[in-house]
């Protein structure tokens, strides 16, 4: 296990312990609070390395409150464009690709099997994708994506892009803010970074499900956002959020009338357990 001794937004060295749950495989991890900005994550996660396991192909395969049904079939991938597109028109992605030349760059960091690669590759982008899962890479390969297996930090890319995305990457990431400071040094100067993640803190839907939300899952998330932590962390890094939202509710079954309401109050109101943000480069 390798702890976590120092805030990566202040630096600060204190902290408050939250609440401890076991993972799927029965170790404990521990939620803790930054005493100085507030951010929360986890005391200690296993490595870059040991890490590794949890990704494998069950977490992809077999339902659990961590992972997905079957994330290769046809049901999954239309909804994991669904939710995507969605995401892009809130993030007004269209006007700002009408303002793009013939010759349109995007990376998509912890892009899976490549579904987002895909659709801007469909839609005339030059797009590529990396991700630390082999079995995810395998399968975005078979399709034909251009995504390779790796480690962001450590790789380079021969141009700059117009847009690099995060989709629910940052909280699995062991250092967010290094991730950042070279996803800014990898843009364009006019280039757009978009990212979702789950959302702490704040008045939203989380606070009904205490330790029980949806997205508490050690050591795979290691990290918790709220708007105001991961702005902070976005201005460290040198960029200024332009479009700040929030969606999804967990409240009742998927496609019931109860969800669709509390889902629309959930973007409406800006109580989302979801937030989505487009920055740009100060």
């Amino acid at each position: 296990m390798k702890p976590i001794n120092e805030c990566i937004i202040c630096g600060s060295r204190s902290f408050s312990q939250q609440f401890s749950k076991p993972s799927a495989t029965g170790d404990e991890f521990t939620l803790v609070k930054c005493d100085e900005c507030g951010l929360k994550f986890l005391s200690q996660v296993p490595d870059e390395k040991e890490i590794i396991q949890y990704y494998k192909k069950q977490y992809f395969t077999q339902r659990t409150d961590r992972g997905y049904d079957d994330y290769f079939s046809g049901k999954i991938k239309n909804e994991i464009e669904r939710v995507f597109k969605l995401n892009l028109a809130d993030l007004d992605f269209f006007r700002f690709e009408n303002t793009l030349g013939s010759k349109r760059y995007a990376l998509d960091i912890g892009c899976a099997a490549g579904y987002f690669v895909n659709y801007l590759k469909e839609k005339s982008w030059h797009s590529q994708g990396i991700d630390v899962s082999k079995v995810c890479v395998d399968h975005a390969r078979k399709m034909k994506f251009d995504v390779r297996q790796g480690d962001y930090i450590i790789t380079d890319f021969h141009n700059k892009f117009n847009l690099i995305t995060l989709w629910a990457t940052i909280e699995h990431l062991h250092r967010p803010d290094l991730v950042l400071k070279k996803a800014y040094k990898d843009l364009k100067t006019d280039g757009r970074l978009y990212l979702s993640t789950c959302r702490i803190d704040g008045f939203n839907f989380m606070k009904i499900f205490g330790k029980k939300w949806r997205f508490f899952n050690f050591p795979e998330h290691i990290y918790f956002f709220s708007y105001r932590t991961l702005k902070r962390l976005l201005n460290n890094s040198g960029f200024e959020v332009i479009v700040y939202k929030t969606y999804g509710s967990n409240i009742g079954k998927s496609g019931f009338l109860i969800r669709k309401i509390f889902d629309f109050l959930a973007k409406k109101l800006y109580l989302g357990d979801m937030l989505i943000i487009s920055a740009k480069k100060i």
